[in-house]
Formats: C-alpha cells, structure tokens, sequence
C-alpha cells in the first residue's frame, strides 16, 4: 500500500534536492535546505493521515512480516523524527565539507528515508536499500583516507554495502519464491552488513571518521523503516536480535576508550543501532521499547553528531586525550552537546528513558543475560557522552575563539531538544 503524506514529503525532499544542488553560494543552499526540511516536518505533523496503516504481508499469507510491523500512528512518529533530524542535519552541516552537491544528496537520502514508510512492499523496499547505498557512495567516491593509508573511502564502502544489497535482493526472491530459511539467511546477512552488526562492522568507524557528519546521520536514520519491513523467519528474527544485543555491548565496551571523538561516535550510534534491533525481535514491550528507542536516538544522536560536527568546524580535528574546551565561553553549544548526549543514553525526562525504560523491561521476560547485557550497554554508553563532554567543554581555562551557536543551529537544536523532553513527559507508545 501507498501512504499519502509521507509520499508528499518524500517528493518535496526531491524537488528541493534539485533546486539546492544548482545553487551556488553554499549559504543559500544551506538555508533552502533548512527551508525545505522545515517544511518537511510541517506537512508530517499537521496533515491527516487517510486510511490504516495495515500490517503488510508480501507473500500472502496475511501474517505479515515477523520482525515488526508499524501502526499508523507510530508510522507518522517515523516520520516525523526523520524529517527533524534532516531539519538539525541541514542546519548545522558545516559550510566547508557540505558543499551545495552534498546537502542534494542529504534531502535525497531523507526522500528515501520516507519511501520507506510510503509505500510498503519488499521490492521497492530492496531498490531503496540500494539507492540509499548508493547515493552515500557517490558522495563518498573520490575521497581520500590521507597519505598514511590511501585506500579509498568509496571502494571500503562498495566491498560492503554491494554484496550487502546483492544478498538482501536474492534473499528477498528466494523468500517470495517459498525459500524462507535459505531467503532469510541471505536476507540476516545483509542487514548485519547494512547495520554495522559486528562482526561485519569494520566499515563503519571510518565511514564516520571520514565521512561528512551530515551524510554520517541521514544514513544512521533510514534502517527503522526498513526493518519493520522484512520477512524473517521467527527464528532468524530472534537471531537478528540477539546479535544486536551483542552489538550493543560490544560498540559500548569499544566506544568508552577510544580517544578520538567521531570514534566514539561511531560506536555510540552503533551501541544505539543494536539495542533498536534487540528490541525489534522480542515481545510486544521490548518492540514499543525498540520504536521509542529509535525515535530518541534519530533526533538525540543527530544533535549530538551533528553539534560534534559543528565544534569540529571551529576548533579542527577533536581530540579526548587531552581536555580542551572552555564551557563558559561557549555555554550554548555544550549543553546542547550534553543535553542530546544524555538523551541519546535515555536519561529521565527524555525519550530516551521512557524507550530504554521499555526496551529492557521487555528483555527480562525473553532471558536474564539479555536484560544484564543491554542494562550495561546503557550504562557505558551514559559514560561515553559524559566523557567525551568533559574532555570537550570542560578541560581549559583558554579559548581559542569559536563562536557560540549562530541562529540556525539554535532553531534546529531547539526544536529537537524540545521534542526529546516533551516526548519524555508526554511518550506515545505504540
């Protein structure tokens, strides 16, 4: 079936793809950019969804996926929150390393961020997993690692995400054609391959070490739609979920020592992937849990990325070595930072709590190991943001004379931080 209003935004990211792509002046751009994705998330929020947002059975047999299935009401969240964080995205993207091409190739990735809930039906699920993939190779192609290791960013990004699309497309017929168990394998593979799922994750810490940040998060943002998607085999689907159970350990344990901070992003925004996953999997509480999680973690990871893109635009390369920052010099921009980072962990009051909250209370019924797991996760993730804060805004008396936040990013982040807090009060759970 085909749903109006995120076909309406999907066009609308399209259309302004192409009138920011001929513009010139990057600032122009950046503002049609921000202009569209504003707009974007107006239709999302005020227009009336028509119809039922019906479970969808690909192959017939009226079951629908095993994986998830989406609600109308939780559909237009999904929504909802992929336009916002496109909204932060675009506003915060730094001018330098997000010419007028690359914020095109973002509202693209946004457009089919909500194909994916427009219209759902595996084959166009499979050409957009594709698109997606390669619309990030395009931007990617040509960029180069640095004298030090010159292979290049685009073929690392091909040698995975090619096989991966190639898998997900045969697994898919092979499923549609009666092959469920050899279909879903191929299909399980793809997404460990697309989802960063270790151990087929090599690709992702220098995809967000070198890649720009902006991309970085359009690309984190699409997968929800695309999961609830899928017709796993429940027992493949348990699989997946376990696997990003270990994910989210694992990225936790990796992500609290690095001493790079788009490391440490890396393997928060793949801590965070693994829990959506693990809560995908289980029983009813863990999937709202999972939904909630997922929400939280598209607007609070991309503040946080993308605030991390914007500090990294003032001061260069950062650094967790050694502490740098001066907090009461750029007082705006940290508790921006740490208030999307505590969001992103599930702190009280936010989003994030009330899916975490979710998502581990339903893992208790499932197995006591999974509940210890994912509650630990959480924990060192929390560590990650606080020290990754501290060693940024808080380790000198000196400043090297960044600004603070400038009007656009303060509207953008406004209305994201608002957002996670007010859904904390006020959660839908589906």
């Amino acid at each position: 079936m085909i749903v109006v209003v995120p076909s309406l935004v999907a066009v609308l990211f399209l259309v302004s793809s192409v009138v920011v792509g001929r513009l010139a002046d990057r600032q122009v751009a950046r503002r049609a950019a921000v202009a569209c994705a504003s707009a974007a998330t107006v239709l999302a929020v005020a227009l009336p969804w028509s119809g039922g947002f019906v479970p969808f059975s690909p192959s017939g047999r009226g079951s629908g996926p095993d994986f998830a299935v989406l609600p109308e009401g939780t559909a237009r969240l999904v929504v909802v929150a992929t336009c916002a964080a496109g909204l932060l995205v675009v506003a915060m993207s730094p001018l330098a390393s997000h010419p007028p091409a690359t914020l095109a190739r973002i509202l693209r990735l946004l457009a089919v961020s909500c194909g994916f809930v427009a219209v759902r039906h595996q084959a166009v699920a499979v050409v957009l997993w594709a698109l997606s993939a390669w619309l990030v190779w395009a931007e990617l192609r040509g960029h180069e690692d640095g004298p030090d290791r010159p292979e290049r960013l685009d073929r690392l990004f091909a040698v995975y995400h090619l096989p991966g699309v190639l898998l997900l497309g045969v697994g898919t017929v092979l499923s549609a054609a009666g092959w469920r168990t050899t279909g879903g394998v191929l299909v399980m593979v793809a997404i460990m391959t697309r989802f960063a799922v270790v151990p087929l994750h090599s690709w992702y810490p220098r995809f967000v070490e070198r890649a720009p940040l902006g991309v970085v998060v359009v690309f984190a943002t699409a997968p929800f739609g695309l999961l609830t998607q899928l017709d796993l085999p429940a027992p493949l689907a348990r699989d997946v979920a376990l696997l990003g159970g270990l994910t989210a350990v694992v990225a936790a344990v990796f992500g609290v020592v690095q001493t790079e901070a788009r490391r440490a992003l890396a393997f928060l925004t793949m801590s965070q992937t693994g829990l959506v996953m693990c809560g995908l999997g289980g029983s009813s509480e863990a999937v709202s849990g999972a939904v909630l999680t997922w929400e939280a973690s598209a607007l609070a990871v991309s503040g946080l990325a993308m605030t991390l893109a914007a500090l990294e635009a003032r001061r260069g390369t950062l650094s967790l070595r050694v502490p740098s920052g001066n907090f009461a010099r750029t007082p705006r921009l940290a508790v921006a930072f740490l208030l999307c980072g505590l969001a992103t962990v599930g702190f009280p009051l936010s989003l994030g709590f009330a899916g975490g909250h979710l998502l581990i209370h339903g893992s208790v019924t499932g197995s006591p190991a999974v509940w210890l797991a994912l509650a630990g996760a959480v924990g060192v993730n929390g560590m990650t943001v606080m020290r990754c804060f501290f060693a940024l805004f808080a380790g000198s008396r000196t400043h090297s004379g960044e600004r603070d936040l400038v009007p656009l990013e303060t509207y953008a982040l406004t209305i994201a931080i608002g957002a996670l807090l007010v859904g904390g009060l006020f959660p839908l759970v589906p």
